[in-house]
């Protein structure tokens, strides 16, 4: 089962960050979606993935996380 995470930042530096540490971690690009007008990212994942994904998305300091 897949579930979502939505996290946002203050600047575009960290969503370019963030993506490239998902891609590195071989999350597929098609499985995360960008919104730099609102500098948030949404990532789709298995269950199994859900705390390294949340690990990655703390780490570039996110104003919030759902």
């Amino acid at each position: 089962m897949y579930k979502t995470i939505t996290a946002k930042y203050k600047d575009k530096d960290a969503l370019t960050n963030v993506a490239d540490e998902l891609l590195n971690k071989d999350i597929p690009r098609e499985n995360f979606f960008i919104d730099e007008k609102i500098s948030q990212i949404k990532v789709m994942m298995p269950e199994s993935a859900k705390q390294e994904i949340i690990d990655i998305l703390n780490r570039h300091g996110p104003t919030e996380v759902h």
